[in-house]
Order: structure tokens, then C-alpha cells, then sequence
């Protein structure tokens, strides 16, 4: 199996709601803190592609493909 780095990203997601809210409530609305561990498949300068399960067939599962200006820190596992 092809050698892939395991690591840890930490990033921001978009915080939506649906429905009403006050002035107050929608001000004080934040990003998600999200972390995702998975094998880094490919970065490039817009976006970085990991994945959480992989077989000795080459195939991929649970796939994030996370937005580079998202992403605060990436810190290699092994």
C-alpha cells in the first residue's frame, strides 16, 4: 500500500441557522472549530484532500476535501 502522511487538521466551518433570529443572536454567531484526523492524499495552493479509510486496492473512504484558507494548523501524526 502506497505510503500516505497521517495527519491532524485543524480548521474553520461556515456556522449557519435557519429560521429567525435577533440582531444579537446573529452578531455573536461564530465559525466551527473543526478537527479531522485522516492520510493526506493531495494539498495545492487552494485545498487539501484527506481521507479516513483506505484499502489495499487503492480505494478511498470519508473523503474531506477542506479549503485552504480554512484550515488554522496541520500537525503530521506519524
Amino acid at each position: 500500500m502506497k505510503k500516505l502522511p497521517l495527519i491532524e487538521v485543524e480548521w474553520e466551518d461556515i456556522a449557519g441557522q435557519a429560521g429567525w433570529q435577533n440582531e444579537e443572536q446573529v452578531k455573536a454567531t461564530e465559525p466551527i472549530h473543526c478537527v479531522n484526523v485522516g492520510w493526506q492524499i493531495k494539498s495545492t495552493a487552494k485545498k487539501l484532500i484527506i481521507c479516513a479509510g483506505r484499502n489495499d486496492q487503492g480505494d478511498y473512504s470519508d473523503r474531506s476535501t477542506i479549503p485552504k484558507g480554512c484550515i488554522k494548523s496541520i500537525r503530521r501524526i506519524e
